[in-house]
């Protein structure tokens, strides 16, 4: 795939290998983490469950700009 132009922006973070595998134990755990069961895995794929977490992960986040409609508009 490759990387993305940032049509004259700098990157601003950083890429970096992943420090943990994902292992088996450690997805379970995370699956935990969210409340997604073991029934409830018929129906996720491994990467919509790390991005739950992801999400979940950055709820308290405090973020300096919000975005606004004419930002919406803009892009």
């Amino acid at each position: 795939m490759g990387e993305q132009p940032l049509h004259g922006r700098e990157r601003e973070k950083k890429l970096r290998k992943t420090e943990r595998e994902l292992t088996t134990p450690l997805f379970l755990l995370r699956c935990m983490e969210v409340g997604i069961s073991l029934p409830d895995l018929d129906l996720l794929t491994i990467g919509l469950v790390m991005g739950i977490w992801t999400e979940k992960e950055n709820d308290g986040t405090d973020y300096v700009y919000t975005a606004s409609q004419e930002d919406f508009d803009a892009f």
